[in-house]
């Protein structure tokens, strides 16, 4: 069963910009992980530990009591909504915002685990949502001279969002086709294909396609989408391949595709930090550049070098002037106290 992510950039945004009169913004994650929580008694064990929590937190707070009473109510609509039923389809984890105040109530289903936790705060707290980051960055084509499908989504699920026959008919050449129709079938499916990249614009693009067809098809691209063509993918029949087989076939690629794309920052942060150049390393230095609105990437490592708030913050920041964010495993970050950024000037 495919895995579902709700995540979007636009969503991330909106609530990036959120902020309410006093720290009355709750935040709930709730693991999914069905290898430890595959019945419904593991699911409601795991939701009353989660509100039991926040029962604790909101009475030890420093609180003043509309903000406590509304706390408690959004509490109550985060215990009914997760109570309320088995867990969606697909989800490996839940988050749950909720403020009455800013009239706010959202659930959103994600594509891999979470530590479950609960916190209340001015915003949302959406550092968790950044680290996994939205579906439908990858676009993946499948063309051959008959037909051609356009699916979209990420590495854990892709879906069709389009469909391509085109009538083949006119001068037949020596290999049975007719040339001039596979010419403009290829242009229609290029033509399909900008249209989706100027609607949501997509990270990288995978084709799958005859060997004979590959370069054809490419020259055919516009070059908004040209330059996001990533590679191709090999075995695959293009008519008969089930979105199941894509999307195994399109993980490992874009497995490779976004480490090698991780290496490539870490290593232009360390060339820009070694000249003096268009980065910064540290929380000071960072959140500085974050105010300026001058941060093109924003690179973090969990832990305790950095405090939960701060990334937190920096993560808000960056999402709301359209900087990427990037978690770092391992120790490239150390030196620099867990946090640095590719700054844009």
């Amino acid at each position: 069963m495919p895995t579902r992510n709700e995540i979007t950039s636009a969503g991330l945004r909106q609530l990036a910009e959120l902020r309410a009169d006093g720290p009355v913004v709750l935040s709930a994650y709730l693991n999914l992980d069905p290898e430890r929580f595959a019945t419904a008694g593991a699911r409601e064990s795991e939701v009353r530990s989660l509100i039991d929590s926040g029962h604790r937190q909101i009475e030890s707070a420093d609180l003043d009591h509309d903000h406590r009473e509304q706390v408690r109510g959004d509490l109550e609509r985060v215990q009914d909504y997760l109570s309320g039923g088995d867990a969606p389809s697909g989800a490996h984890g839940l988050a749950v915002f909720s403020c009455s105040s800013l009239d706010l109530f959202e659930a959103l289903s994600l594509p891999e685990p979470v530590e479950s936790s609960i916190s209340f705060d001015a915003g949302p707290l959406i550092a968790p949502l950044a680290e996994i980051g939205p579906s439908g960055h990858w676009c993946v084509t499948l063309v051959n001279r008959r037909v051609a499908r356009i699916m979209r989504g990420s590495q854990d699920r892709l879906f069709s969002v389009a469909e391509i026959g085109d009538s083949i008919q006119g001068r037949r050449t020596r290999d049975g086709w007719y040339e001039h129709d596979v010419q403009a079938h290829l242009r229609h499916t290029a033509e399909v294909l900008l249209s989706q990249q100027r609607r949501r614009p997509f990270q990288g693009l995978l084709v799958a396609a005859p060997h004979d067809l590959r370069d054809t098809f490419e020259k055919t691209l516009h070059s908004y989408v040209r330059e996001r063509l990533v590679g191709y993918l090999d075995d695959l029949d293009v008519e008969a391949a089930t979105e199941e087989d894509v999307r195994e076939r399109a993980a490992d690629v874009i497995a490779e595709h976004e480490r090698e794309h991780l290496t490539e920052k870490l290593g232009r942060l360390r060339a820009e930090l070694g000249r003096d150049g268009r980065a910064v390393g540290g929380a000071d230095g960072v959140m500085d550049a974050l105010q300026q609105r001058r941060v093109e990437a924003l690179l973090f490592t969990r832990g305790d070098k950095v405090p939960d708030e701060t990334i937190e913050e920096a993560t808000e920041a960056a999402i709301a002037q359209d900087a990427e964010v990037l978690a770092v495993d391992g120790p490239d970050l150390g030196p620099l106290g867990g946090i640095a950024a590719l700054l844009r000037f």
